[in-house]
């Protein structure tokens, strides 16, 4: 795992900009996966909350984000709370 405390900005489902923390980088199953914090608190999403996002790449290489679901998310947790 990776850790690192950068900040990227993605658009939210309504076209807004949502700024988040990038908490951890880590590997799981042969793909990349982000741990992300907000910056601010939003939606029912608070600024000590994560969310866990799947890296993709499209054929351009460029990198977009995949919402993952709660066994992903128990099994990044897991490893994250490891420290591994």
């Amino acid at each position: 795992m990776k850790k690192v405390e950068n900040i990227i900005t993605l658009n939210g489902e309504k076209g807004e900009k949502l700024s988040f923390y990038v908490d951890a980088e880590l590997e799981y199953d042969g793909y990349k996966y982000l741990v992300l914090r907000p910056v601010d608190k939003f939606d029912d999403l608070d600024a000590d909350q994560a969310i866990v996002f799947r890296v993709e790449e499209t054929e351009e290489g460029e990198e977009y984000f995949i919402e993952q679901d709660d066994e992903i998310i128990n099994a990044i947790e897991d490893i994250y709370n490891s420290g591994c």
